[in-house]
């Protein structure tokens, strides 16, 4: 393990209610408590009681019954701005990208069409069995998809998330990022109602806490992927469902589990080489409370903020007071990093092994 770290230089635009509030939040009374659905999930609680064997389908119903109640069938809902503890809505959200969610009907297909831009966007399809059927990118050749009922594992509607990334928290950033969800095309032949299952909506939260306890026992490289795929595993699939709906398949992302040696809240760190990605790829290191929320106002970095070391790595602390890369974090945190766009999925996967996980530091370099 590293015990001294190089300099890092990290430019973070606060918000004026993080400074206000100071460097934790408040939770807002929209998010439920721990083990607890919300009062709209129970409104399509029925008597399907949910175990480990139909988690995944009572999982990824809950997400397609919520966003039907959040965009009209068919229709994207753009988030406008990045994501804070203020306006989360379900664990382990990120702040990499404006996110653009909905429901879509694939009877007579359905077409999505990407404009071709120089940023990172990506626009990912994901069917009731939490199976992607396609990634798409904003460009020449990769920035169209049709989707019909037979490529999907079972069902007739997908979820549909796209990611458009902004250079930074700017405001003329966001707005060009804004322009670019807005930009997204989608050709439909059909708009039947999404019809909720009928789950428990009860066991369906104890069963999701229940699979979240094997997170460090899965494979992320083997929890997400196509409808078929024998990538995929049962198990990894099921625990990856419960940590976070909507995970990219690893030849699109790779996501490292951060546990740190001292959950405590006392100083921590970590320093990783610059992962394999491509040219429009970036990475992040976004942190959480124990239970999955985010509770700093200053949660998150990524690539377009980190000045690495000198020698090419990069340096994340934790709560190392006066440190340079510092994120603030709550007693009981983890994290995650996220690397978007690798070169390939072998490099990515042997790349993940090497990341060491936050430890604590003899010492750091201050501001």
């Amino acid at each position: 393990m590293k015990k001294s770290i190089l300099a890092v230089s990290l430019f973070i635009t606060m918000s004026g209610s993080a400074l206000a509030q100071g460097k934790f939040a408040t939770l807002g009374e929209h998010l439920p408590e721990k083990g607890e659905p919300t009062e709209f999930q129970m409104q399509y609680s029925g008597p399907i009681e949910v175990s480990s064997d139909n988690f995944i389908l009572a999982e990824s119903d809950k997400y397609f019954f919520e966003q039907q109640g959040e965009s009209e069938m068919n229709t994207f809902k753009h988030a406008d701005t990045l994501i804070t503890p203020d306006n989360q809505t379900v664990v382990r959200q990120n702040r990499d990208t404006l996110y653009s969610k909905g429901i879509f009907d694939t009877n007579g297909g359905v077409t999505f069409e990407l404009p071709k831009i120089d940023t990172y966007q990506s626009l990912q399809v994901i069917d009731e069995q939490h199976r992607t059927i396609g990634v798409i990118y904003s460009e020449q050749g990769k920035n169209s998809l049709t989707v019909t009922p037979d490529m999907l594992s079972s069902g007739e509607h997908v979820w549909v998330v796209m990611r458009t990334q902004v250079k930074s928290m700017a405001e003329q950033d966001l707005a060009l990022g804004r322009e670019q969800q807005r930009m997204v095309k989608v050709s439909a032949n059909s708009s039947n109602p999404y019809i909720a299952k009928g789950f428990e909506q009860k066991s369906r939260e104890t069963t999701r806490l229940d699979q979240e306890k094997s997170i460090l026992k899965i494979d992320l490289a083997r929890s997400f992927g196509a409808p078929g795929s024998e990538v995929v595993r049962e198990f990894d699939a099921k625990v990856a469902t419960a940590m976070g709906f909507g995970g990219l398949p690893s030849k699109h992302a790779y996501y490292k589990v951060l546990i740190a040696e001292d959950r405590t809240g006392s100083c921590q760190s970590m320093t990783f080489e610059k992962p394999p990605i491509r040219e429009k790829g970036f990475f992040s290191v976004t942190t959480y409370g124990p239970d999955g929320y985010i509770h700093a106002y200053n949660y998150a970095t990524s690539s377009r903020e980190i000045t690495p070391n000198q020698d090419g790595s990069i340096t994340v602390n934790f709560n190392c007071e006066g440190a340079k890369n510092n994120l603030d974090v709550a007693s009981g945190w983890t994290g995650i990093l996220r690397m978007y766009v690798p070169n390939s999925v072998e490099e990515i996967v042997e790349y993940g092994r090497t990341v060491e996980m936050p430890h604590t530091v003899e010492s750091y370099a201050k501001k």
